[in-house]
């Protein structure tokens, strides 16, 4: 991101793209999957094709600046009643597909936080998980890249700015209504019920042994943990990535009881498990499962 002054005085910042990005994606991602495939790193029942595709897609997208600008004028819009969320206006007449023109914020990066008393950094992280929640079962679009450097802080206001909206993507209503379900039986502890939503979302096959079923619902509840404590959760202190991890390596590559997740939730899941690693770097704590029950079936079905 560049400093600069437009001739009739506009403040702004430039994202420019390096030149040839965009050209290269395709063959880059295709050659990416040809290696894996030679020389048998992935599953022989992943879909690698599905996953180049969806890959393909996403990275052409982040690489067009209009559409991004698009993106970054449809969350102004979206959040417009939250006043501690800002998001830069885009200024048209100086955009093209491969430089973004915005307001210049003043802001800090959001590593000044570490520096704060624990109340900011728990503010900050609230703001950040209801967004999220907001994202997929509100408004059914999400920027799905929560990287350190995509959001800025004002110390002085408690506001947090909203950066870089090229991995954006929709979700359609029937997925969504699923995932709240999915959501729902988790924090209820219904097994069948968790066990039934992750069929429909394609990350278990009806015909599945027992065991596979089984091995995937007790991912769902252990990667949900957040969501289902009583309380403000505290992602600094928590080693859950490092449980997931072992009981993952241990069920997927040691049984081979887990199917791979459908393509199409990859930059979700991106977005799920970056989300908690950016609050577990804020050292926030944050009641999760109050922010996200509003949003969701009153009871599991």
């Amino acid at each position: 991101m560049h400093r600069a002054t437009a001739v009739d005085g506009r403040e702004l910042a430039l994202k420019i793209q390096y030149p040839g990005v965009a050209r290269s994606i395709a063959s880059d991602v295709d050659n990416v999957a040809a290696l894996l495939r030679l020389f048998n790193l992935l599953p022989v029942d992943l879909d690698v094709d599905g996953i180049a595709d969806e890959a393909k897609r996403q990275l052409l997208q982040e690489a067009d600046y209009l559409s991004e600008a698009g993106f970054l004028e449809h969350f102004a819009a979206l959040l417009a009643d939250e006043p501690m969320l800002l998001v830069p206006r885009v200024h048209r007449d100086l955009t093209t597909t491969r430089i973004m023109a915005m307001d210049f914020v003043e802001a800090a990066p959001l590593d000044v936080l570490a520096t704060m008393p624990q109340g900011r950094r728990n503010a900050a992280g609230t703001l950040l998980e209801r967004l999220l929640f907001r994202e997929l079962f509100e408004f059914r679009v999400m920027q799905t890249d929560p990287n350190f450097a995509n959001y800025l802080y004002q110390p002085k206001s408690g506001r947090l700015v909203l950066l870089d909206f090229g991995a954006t993507r929709h979700f359609d209503a029937e997925f969504v209504a699923t995932y709240a379900r999915l959501t729902r039986a988790v924090i209820d502890g219904d097994r069948d019920a968790v066990a039934r939503e992750a069929i429909r979302i394609g990350y278990m096959a009806t015909d599945d042994p027992p065991e596979r079923i089984d091995a995937m619902v007790d991912i769902c509840l252990l990667v949900c943990e957040p969501l289902r404590h009583v309380g403000r959760y505290d992602f600094g202190a928590s080693d859950l990535p490092a449980r997931v991890r072992n009981l993952g390596f241990e069920l997927a590559i040691r049984q081979r009881l887990l199917r791979p997740p459908p393509p199409e939730t990859l930059f979700l899941h991106r977005k799920l498990v970056g989300s908690f690693l950016l609050l577990a770097r804020l050292g926030a704590q944050v009641d999760a499962r109050s922010l996200v029950l509003p949003f969701l079936p009153k009871v599991s079905s």
